[in-house]
């Protein structure tokens, strides 16, 4: 299969799981289609293409011996060119390195950076030996920082000397000033007690490895221990844990096993018709539960999400009787299937929120299904924003702008807007007899949220739209903050 990877800068992470997979997924084309006429607000993707029960590793493997000449991914604004030859040959150095360094089949590496070669080259060699890699994003400020690496006991942390604006080294110190002082591989931090090694991509700065040296650390007996380590490694253990922020502020860590992504990675290629001939890669996220075909109506394509994938099941319930709803009515979309995360890392209560006992993801989205089986998502059970495709949840930026000093009461809302899809808009209720300007807010808020979080639009307000019941009707807020700002 020839595959092109051309990344470029972006503020969002990187090289999905999905994305990576493209590479490795050899497909016999086909032309798949909803499987027949929905009648009810419940529909079950075909069951004709086999699922696989592959590591990670084991598909990068085979598509390099299969393949390893042609090209893997490109990274065209870093000059780098990769096949599958000679990117499976650095996994398997980066593994042995990791090893090396005292790594163990379990462990916990943070990515944390923007999309690089080396931010590719580590979930692979992770997943090879045996490791959990965590999706850092690249945005993230000293506290969500430190509160990922305490969440999943980050044991190794690896990342550039800088992305944009973003000091990472310095960032870590905040939480971490014991790195300055460390050997490699050595440190012992109060605040961060798992983390003791870090690994820097383009510079070498106190208490830390450079990659170069990671690649360089294993020997041949590392080598062997990694072969030995493989043959123990289980499709349905975890491979990456990506963070994704709850309405109650706290980010909660998806733990994706090596089935969820191989698998879902092959489907979106066969709904696609990827052939082994075709130059692909996409910036989606997985899991992908619906999808669209290439012959899809122009309608279909922009005004739904498609139809169900192969080994998937769906369906649509009155979110506060938790009884199926008739075709084209709104409701909670449900999800169940291969792709269904393993959990949220080390949180089973929020897990048991959103998992039934008989494994039906809640996905907190408001959606209907058409008698083509075709979803339509058209709201959120929670007022999430998506700002230029990042998700942010008014709840985390509400709690942090609480803890200004002249700050009442402060509720966020998402506006309408041409470029990126949503801003947020903070409606703030100052203290008696305070005074502040919107500038004096944003200046707050810099350096201690992540930039996106960070409300393009400060209104301050005297009082809220309130139900008979006292509480804040926000999609009143939303209408009257974009008639005021004249969106």
């Amino acid at each position: 299969m020839k595959c092109w990877w051309v990344c470029e800068s972006r503020e969002t992470p990187l090289a999905s799981v999905s994305q990576l997979l493209f590479l490795l997924s050899v497909l016999h084309a086909r032309t798949l289609s909803a499987s027949h006429r929905v009648t009810d607000s419940y529909i079950q993707g075909t069951l004709d293409v086999p699922l696989i029960n592959k590591t990670v590793g084991q598909c990068l493997d085979e598509t390099a011996e299969r393949f390893p000449h042609r090209d893997a991914f490109v990274f065209h604004r870093d000059g780098v060119r990769k096949t599958f030859a000679q990117f499976k040959g650095e996994v398997d150095q980066a593994a042995a390195g990791l090893l090396a360094l005292g790594l163990k089949k379990g462990d916990r590496l943070g990515m944390w950076g923007p999309n690089k070669y080396e931010w590719v080259l580590m979930q692979f060699a992770t997943a090879q030996a045996g490791i959990i890699l965590v999706s850092v994003n690249p945005a993230y400020q000293a506290p969500e920082l430190e509160f990922v690496i305490r969440k999943v006991g980050c044991k190794a942390l690896v990342f550039p000397a800088h992305f944009k604006s973003q000091k990472y080294y310095d960032i870590l110190k905040q939480s971490c000033p014991e790195v300055e002082n460390s050997s490699p591989g050595g440190i012992k931090s109060k605040r961060l007690p798992d983390l003791s090694t870090v690994i820097m991509l383009d510079s070498k700065l106190p208490g830390t490895f450079h990659m170069d040296e990671v690649m360089q650390a294993g020997d041949s007996s590392h080598m062997k221990q990694l072969r030995a380590l493989q043959q123990t490694l289980s499709c349905n253990e975890p491979v990456n844990i990506q963070f994704t922020s709850g309405t109650t502020g706290s980010p909660k860590g998806a733990t994706l096993s090596h089935r969820n992504i191989v698998n879902n990675a092959n489907l979106i290629g066969a709904r696609l018709g990827i052939t082994e001939q075709v130059a692909y890669g996409t910036t989606e996220n997985s899991p992908v539960t619906f999808m669209g075909f290439p012959t899809d109506s122009f309608t279909r394509r922009t005004e739904t999400v498609g139809s169900i994938l192969p080994h998937t099941e769906a369906k649509i319930e009155d979110p506060e009787t938790g009884k199926p709803v008739p075709l084209n009515t709104p409701g909670e979309l449900q999800v169940r299937g291969y792709c269904v995360m393993l959990g949220y890392w080390n949180d089973s209560a929020r897990t048991r929120e959103v998992i039934s006992d008989d494994n039906w993801y809640k996905t907190g989205d408001i959606a209907t299904l058409d008698e083509d089986g075709y979803c339509r998502i058209i709201g959120r059970c929670k007022d999430m924003i998506i700002r230029g495709g990042e998700n942010i949840y008014p709840a985390e930026i509400e709690q942090f702008l609480h803890t200004h000093p002249k700050v009442e009461e402060v509720q966020v809302v998402g506006v309408k807007d041409s470029l990126m899809g949503e801003e947020v808009c903070a409606c703030i209720r100052l203290r008696a007899g305070q005074s502040c300007a919107a500038d004096d807010i944003k200046a707050f808020c810099k350096g201690k949220i992540s930039h996106f979080k960070i409300p393009r639009y400060i209104v301050f307000v005297s009082q809220y739209p309130l139900t008979v019941s006292g509480k804040i009707q926000k999609y009143k807020l939303r209408e009257q903050m974009e008639k005021h700002l004249q969106l």
